[in-house]
């Protein structure tokens, strides 16, 4: 046998033993199969109030009056509402421009109510928090405010579930001279946004 025939002989044994070793495994019998159609679809943070806006609207106010207003609020999403939190914002309109560094804002006190009943006494409906009866200025500076024990019904709030809060604000009467605040105004916000609860296995 020549030597070219011969070196040919031997790179085809090569190839045939690597062609044994590397693909000897498709020689056995397999079957396949696939799980199909895994989604994944995050749900919806929604909140609603009722009503939408103007809870109140005074008039006419004078120092040492109390006003009482309720409102709802709905969870219009798909995932549990586990904290609500409440943020206030407002504007003032000092007529006069002579109320400087004392507004209006630190006249208004706010007070979460534990029922709107008015057979109740306010001193036994006030919740004891250590930010209920701040000012308004006073809480917008504190930043946002978590209520979700002072609504009424549930610690959580389901989907398609409504609960309400009770609210009252009074114009502190601190016995000095008020009169700077005659004809001043102040429009106000209340900015409300619900957490979810913790993950879980699903």
């Amino acid at each position: 046998m020549g030597l070219k025939k011969q070196f040919a002989v031997t790179l085809a044994s090569v190839g045939l033993g690597a062609a044994l070793i590397g693909g000897g495994t498709f020689a056995w019998f397999n079957a396949t199969t696939a799980i199909e159609n895994n989604t994944f679809a995050a749900g919806k943070m929604e909140i609603g109030a009722t009503p939408a806006e103007s809870v109140f609207q005074v008039e006419n106010m004078k120092p040492g009056d109390w006003f009482e207003r309720t409102f709802e609020i709905t969870n219009t999403g798909t995932i549990d509402i586990n904290k609500l939190l409440m943020s206030i914002d407002y504007s003032i309109n000092d007529v006069k421009g002579d109320n400087g560094a004392d507004d209006l804002d630190n006249h208004l006190k706010v007070y979460w109510l534990s029922s709107a009943d008015p057979n109740i006494p306010v001193s036994e409906r006030i919740i004891i928090h250590p930010r209920n009866g701040k000012t308004l200025k006073e809480l917008k500076a504190g930043g946002d405010l978590d209520i979700s024990s002072w609504a009424t019904k549930l610690l959580t709030l389901p989907p398609d579930t409504t609960d309400e809060i009770y609210l009252g604000i009074e114009f502190h009467d601190d016995n000095t001279d008020q009169n700077r605040f005659q004809e001043d105004s102040l429009n106000l916000t209340l900015k409300l946004e619900g957490k979810q609860t913790a993950g879980e296995p699903k």
